[in-house]
């Protein structure tokens, strides 16, 4: 499908956007302050902290089952898994696309999820992506989760429990986790494993809720391999868990396709649109916004029309459009 055809089914546009006020030009660092305060942490990062903080005190097994490697302990963990994303990923479903409750105010395609379309699995595609991130994307992580915690059962792994160190490794995880996406992200749009591999999570050009996490298991691979770090950064057992309960259920709200979140006179963050950009155009914004390597290495588009004719014009001298 190329550019042309996607901006017939253009819906809500947000308009152009920066990167966060460290990176421009000018730094404004106490603006930086406020932003990520206010705008990156709250409400959604806290959200995914909480819900995290709840998963691993409540919903998770204790250390010492793992000792051993044992399916039980896996078992449970994939079933705390599929259940929060059940809870997390189909309520924004349920709410945007089975009751439209807001129909489509503030959705950036004016197209409804596909059915009866050959692409996708079950030619479905709220049956596909609800099939790749329950069964691979919820059991490769808790696979990692599994084999970090056996590493922590074991003491083969530092780890550090008190307060401070914990907070402070848990915001710096949002920069690392977008260093480490950037990085896998930009692999995966190398030919053969785009076609192979990548190529599945973007049959989703239009995105949906369960979209987000919607990949081929090797893709699940890399993706979740973010809690690795902890095998040379000594911490908490909680950061293995936070780290993938926040891959799991943070794609949700940035693949929604809504820009904002309606309920009745008032309306939340919802869609990430740097993101939104990423499935439009395929070949920008292979980051995030938190941390803008696309902007260093060329490849930021910010939702205003000379940033559409800039990839156009790429795409002309590459030979990929007449």
């Amino acid at each position: 499908m190329t550019s042309d055809q996607v901006d017939k089914n253009v819906g809500y546009d947000p308009g152009s956007f920066d990167v966060p006020p460290i990176f421009r030009s000018t730094p404004q660092p106490f603006q930086m302050l406020k932003w990520f305060l206010f705008k990156f942490m709250w409400y959604q990062s806290i959200l995914w902290i909480f819900i995290s903080f709840i998963c691993y005190r409540y919903f998770t097994p204790e250390l010492s089952n793992f000792v051993r490697l044992e399916i039980e302990p896996l078992f449970l963990i994939w079933l705390r898994n599929v259940s929060i994303m059940l809870l997390i990923v189909g309520g924004q479903h349920w709410y945007l696309y089975s009751k439209k409750r807001q129909g489509s105010d503030f959705k950036y395609d004016s197209r409804w999820l596909a059915k009866k379309r050959h692409s996708f699995t079950f030619n479905d595609q709220t049956k596909d992506n609800m099939f790749w991130s329950l069964t691979s994307g919820c059991g490769i992580a808790a696979l990692y989760e599994v084999a970090m915690f056996y590493l922590h059962a074991n003491a083969y792994i530092g780890r550090v429990d008190s307060i401070i160190p914990t907070v402070l490794t848990t915001v710096s995880l949002f920069w690392l986790s977008s260093i480490h996406f950037y990085a896998n992200h930009r692999l995966l749009h190398v030919k053969p494993l785009y076609e192979v591999v990548h190529s599945v999570h973007h049959r989703n050009v239009n995105t949906g809720p369960w979209s987000g996490i919607s990949m081929h298991p090797f893709e699940h691979l890399i993706y979740f391999s973010l809690p690795l770090f902890f095998i040379f950064i000594p911490a908490s057992p909680f950061l293995v868990t936070f780290s993938l309960i926040y891959l799991l259920l943070a794609p949700s709200p940035s693949h929604s396709g809504f820009h904002r979140y309606r309920f009745g006179k008032k309306d939340i963050p919802a869609a990430d649109y740097f993101h939104y950009l990423h499935h439009k155009y395929f070949d920008c914004n292979y980051g995030t916004i938190l941390f803008p390597l696309d902007k260093w290495f060329d490849t930021f588009h910010d939702g205003s029309e000379q940033a559409h004719t800039k990839i156009i014009q790429k795409r002309m001298l590459r030979g990929n459009i007449n």
